[in-house]
């Protein structure tokens, strides 16, 4: 039962799949522009706008690609990035390989905040870049008003962009609307927000994901892009504009949202009633909880004697962080019957009261 990663076990919902039987079998299958197919951008102006289609959309290889792209806009060997962690992997190796200094600021648990102070600990007059992850993985939670003020205020002072991984936006879970950087951060010079299809429509093997940026910024972006995958497949592209366009989203996204927070509340009730405090995420589809004991030798014995994956929080940060040594995160993006089974065997190991 592979809880670990973030990787569903089951295909995207119907309307994703109609939506790709409907590309068509003509020219649509050949290169598309390495900005994006303009159908494609046009969608992702209008749905985040008001955007310029033409000069502020590029269409990556999913968000990975999109932040390599941008990072490789953005830095120079001897930049400082701030990394707000536990992060995604890809972030740090991505800087260092162009030449850049990774300044992490560590935040212990979803109940710990980013301020001002915090930020102004890690700056000097090389920071030039700023990753945040709103809705963020592996914590479950947005960055609130006082955090994103923080991050705001680092970027009018300082002139530092701020890069947000906005990949989980569509699953917030407790009914809030998403704000994220382009509401936030005034001037689109100093903001990139990166998003994708991959775990909003479950086709994270689609690869179709997006940087939104100013003009300026954008053409950076795009002269990098064109070098790594010149375009992405372009009848993907086209599925996901299709998808993008429906006037069915809204309510695909809320029926999604509504049976992703079922399973997850389910999984945290499992988990809570064997004695492992566990709490509900306010987004995406990651579960904390806390084994009370060393979380990667736990996980090794969970996998090998039960065959039930789980990720230790220590793979987020950089340095060990002593306040997450007996942290797991566990990924819920399955089908019921998996989770129900690995509730089961997490049952017959735990609920013994035998020693995990």
């Amino acid at each position: 039962m592979n809880l670990a990663q973030g990787v569903f076990d089951h295909g995207p919902p119907a309307q994703v799949l109609a939506a790709l039987a409907g590309v068509g079998a003509g020219a649509e299958h050949q290169y598309a522009p390495s900005a994006g197919h303009p159908v494609l951008r046009a969608a992702l102006a209008g749905r985040y706008g008001p955007l310029d289609a033409d000069t502020e959309v590029t269409v990556c290889a999913g968000a990975t690609e999109a932040y390599y792209s941008t990072m490789a806009a953005l830095i120079r060997p001897g930049d400082e990035v701030i990394v707000v962690e536990p992060a995604y992997e890809q972030y740090a190796p991505v800087i260092t390989g162009f030449g850049g200094i990774v300044r992490p600021v560590r935040l212990t648990g979803p109940g710990d905040r980013l301020d001002a102070a915090v930020l102004a600990a890690v700056t000097s007059p090389a920071t030039r870049v700023i990753v945040v992850n709103s809705p963020w993985n592996p914590f479950g939670r947005c960055l609130d008003d006082l955090e994103w003020q923080a991050v705001v205020e680092l970027a009018e002072s300082r002139g530092v962009v701020v890069v947000s991984d906005e990949t989980y936006e569509h699953l917030v879970l407790d009914g809030r609307p998403h704000r994220g950087v382009l509401e936030r951060v005034a001037d689109p010079e100093l903001r990139v927000k990166i998003s994708s299809a991959s775990k909003t429509l479950a086709v994270t093997g689609w690869r179709v994901g997006w940087a939104l940026a100013g003009p300026a910024l954008t053409r950076r972006i795009r002269a990098a892009h064109q070098f790594v995958t010149f375009c992405p497949a372009a009848p993907l592209q086209l599925a996901v504009a299709r998808v993008l366009d429906s006037p069915d989203f809204d309510d695909l996204m809320a029926s999604t949202v509504t049976a992703l927070s079922e399973q997850v509340t389910g999984f945290v009730h499992t988990l809570t009633s064997l004695g492992i405090p566990t709490r509900v995420p306010e987004a995406g589809f990651y579960v904390l909880a806390d084994v009370g004991q060393d979380a990667t030798a736990w996980c090794e014995r969970m996998l090998l004697d039960h065959g039930v994956a789980g990720l230790p929080l220590s793979v987020f940060y950089s340095h060990p962080v002593p306040e997450a040594a007996s942290m797991v995160r566990f990924a819920l993006c399955k089908q019921p019957n998996t989770l129900t089974e690995a509730s089961r065997r997490l049952q017959a190991r735990l609920g013994t009261g035998a020693p995990a």
